[in-house]
């Protein structure tokens, strides 16, 4: 899979391999992302729309899923039992502890006679406990609350599968900070970000290795993808290769849109990927100069002669091209500057000015 493209100017454009959203512009959807099908509407409809979402099918072995979630089973098992010695523990004391700050006399009592060596040793002793507690609590206690809620919730619920779904969620720390609607514009970093956490290489690991600083696992969207699968036996569900590797964004314009990664692999996508950035770099330099118009003419020109009966054979490639120097020449602008500048367009039908 292709790296995001990089380019300099104030224009910035997205490739086919760096995850997009559509300009705030009612234009449709930048490629490679287009609207989410229909089937998978009951899905997306549950999905924060301000977040960004990562599918994918795990193939690795059943057994690897096993042992990736022993072993926070057994650490959460650990936290959970020090949790409940703790409380077990603190059943008497803290009580008896409020007892004597409102004058009781019991067992925590201590008497005013103490020498005051041992009056410190006591009220050290009790302050480091009550600190160890606070620290169990606020700290440790949403370990097993969380892991309950989430991993064990999403295991109770579908098992250990040979082909599983995975869904991750963008973390609030960076997406939080995403200009809707314009940061795959603006922003490299982010798009960037995306595109490293849907390459092959990084979903050849079991879905539970892959949360990190970025990601999430959303165990609801999970367990709720398996349940719209398994309704396909009743012929209203949603077939698994409809979660294949894709990223998910929603947009105010056109809502929510996907992109298919997987599908970018194929020599025929590689290709149509290398011709869509392309042509996004002739609008880009174009709006630059403020000829942007003269994009959308020759837009225009080309479909005309592309849409003509008998297709659009090598004498209507050359016929374009001409028409479209003599628009250049119209607007002022330099036609062979401007291919020079744009480093040749060539393979891109119609943007070959050595078809002329």
């Amino acid at each position: 899979m292709a790296k995001s493209s990089r380019r300099s100017g104030r224009g910035k454009t997205p490739s086919s391999s760096g995850a997009s959203t559509p300009s705030s512009a009612s234009s449709g959807p930048i490629p490679p992302f287009t609207k989410v099908p229909q089937a998978l509407q009951p899905f997306v409809e549950q999905l924060s729309p301000d977040e960004v979402y990562l599918v994918h099918i795990d193939t690795t072995a059943e057994e690897l899923k096993r042992q990736t979630f022993t072993v926070p089973l057994i650490v959460n098992l650990i936290v959970t039992a020090i949790l409940g010695l703790r409380v077990y523990m603190g059943i008497s004391t803290y009580p008896a502890l409020v007892g004597t700050l409102i004058g009781l006399k019991n067992s925590m009592t201590v008497d005013t006679s103490t020498p005051w060596p041992e009056a410190v040793r006591i009220i050290l002793w009790r302050t480091g406990n009550i600190c160890v507690d606070y620290f169990l609590v606020s700290l440790l206690w949403s370990w097993p609350v969380n892991f309950v809620r989430g991993p064990l919730h999403w295991r109770r619920a579908i098992g250990f599968l040979e082909r599983e779904i995975i869904v991750r969620r963008s973390n609030r720390s960076w997406s939080k900070e995403l200009e809707r609607n314009r940061w795959i514009r603006d922003d490299e970093a982010r798009r960037d970000k995306i595109v490293a956490a849907v390459t092959p290489e990084r979903i050849a690991k079991t879905g539970y290795l892959l949360v990190d600083e970025d990601w999430n696992l959303d165990y609801a969207a999970m367990v709720r993808a398996h349940g719209l699968v398994e309704r396909t036996r009743r012929t209203d569900g949603v077939k698994m290769d409809e979660f294949r590797t894709a990223v998910l964004v929603n947009t105010d314009a056109d809502g929510w849109l996907i992109w298919r990664v997987g599908d970018d692999n194929t020599p025929t996508s590689q290709k149509d990927s290398v011709q869509r950035d392309q042509l996004l770099a002739f609008k880009d330099k174009l709006a630059d100069m403020g000829k942007e118009d003269l994009f959308l003419r020759w837009v225009e020109l080309i479909q005309w002669e592309s849409s003509r009966p008998g297709g659009f054979t090598v004498e209507r490639q050359r016929s374009a091209m001409m028409q479209a120097k003599q628009m250049f020449e119209d607007e002022n602008v330099d036609f062979s500057q401007f291919w020079h500048d744009m480093g040749g367009m060539e393979g891109v039908e119609g943007l070959d000015p050595g078809s002329s």
